[in-house]
C-alpha cells in the first residue's frame, strides 16, 4: 500500500492523472487485505496497526491532496492549495483520533465497533477525487468552478472528523444474508470495475453516501 501511495504520488507530479487514481485505488484493496491477511494468519501486532496508519496517511491523505492540487488546480489556486491543505491535515487528525480509539478498546477488550466515528481516510480519498473523475468521462466542469471544488473538499475534510457515526466494514451483521446474494453483487460490482471504473466510482461514492442517514439511525438504535 505504501508503495503504490509513492507511485500515486510520483504519476501525479508526472501529470499521468489516471494511474495516479489507479494507485491510489490499489492502495485501499491492499489496505483492506492487510488487515484480513493478519487476523487470518493471527500476525496481528502493533508494529503493523502503526504502518498501516503511515501508510494511510501517505496513501489516502498525501497522495490524493497532491494529485487533486496537481490536476484540477494546477498549481495556480490559492483556495486550492489551502483545501488540499486542510484535506492532509484533517486526514492526520483522522488516523490519529483513530489509534486513540483503537488502544482505548484494546486495553478495555471491546469487541471492533459497527461503526466508525466520522468518514473513513480512503473514503474521503475517493471522495475528493470525484470532480477529477469527472473529467476523465468528459465533464470539465470542476476546471470552471474552482472554488466550489475547493468548498467540496474542505466539507469532506470536516466529514473526516466530524462525530457523525458512519457504518464500518467490521460489522458483525451485512445488509446481505445470503452467501449467493454477496457472491451476485460482488461479481457485479467487480465487473463494473474493470469495465466502468470511474462511473462505478461515482455511483458506490454516491450510495455510500446516502447509507450516512441510515447510519446515523442504526446508531441512535444501538444507543438506546
Amino acid at each position: 500500500g505504501l508503495c503504490f501511495g509513492l507511485s500515486s504520488i510520483r504519476f501525479a507530479l508526472e501529470a499521468d492523472f489516471n494511474l495516479a487514481i489507479l494507485c491510489i485505488l490499489i492502495a485501499g484493496i491492499c489496505d483492506v487485505l492487510d488487515g484480513m491477511l493478519a487476523r487470518h494468519l493471527q500476525s496481528e501486532s502493533d508494529l503493523g496497526a502503526q504502518l498501516d496508519s503511515l501508510s494511510d496517511f501517505l496513501s489516502f491523505g498525501i497522495a490524493p491532496g497532491i494529485l487533486v492540487y496537481m490536476s484540477i488546480f494546477n498549481l495556480n489556486s490559492g483556495i486550492g492549495a489551502f483545501a488540499c491543505l486542510v484535506f492532509i491535515i484533517f486526514s492526520c487528525l483522522r488516523l490519529a483520533l483513530y489509534n486513540v480509539r483503537l488502544e482505548t478498546s484494546k486495553a478495555s477488550n471491546e469487541e471492533p465497533d459497527s461503526f466508525f466515528i466520522g468518514i473513513p481516510t480512503p473514503i474521503g480519498a475517493i471522495l475528493i477525487l470525484l470532480p477529477l473523475t469527472h473529467s476523465f468521462m468528459g465533464y470539465e466542469w470542476a476546471y470552471n468552478n474552482l472554488n466550489f471544488v475547493a468548498g467540496y473538499i474542505i466539507l469532506i475534510s470536516g466529514l473526516l472528523i466530524s462525530r457523525i457515526p458512519t457504518f464500518s466494514i467490521k460489522r458483525k451483521q451485512f445488509f446481505v444474508q445470503s452467501r449467493l446474494a454477496f457472491l451476485v453483487l460482488f461479481s457485479v460490482i467487480a465487473l463494473s470495475i474493470i469495465n466502468f471504473l470511474w462511473v462505478t466510482m461515482n455511483i458506490l461514492a454516491v450510495i455510500y453516501l446516502l447509507t450516512i442517514p441510515f447510519s446515523i439511525l442504526a446508531w441512535q438504535g444501538n444507543s438506546k
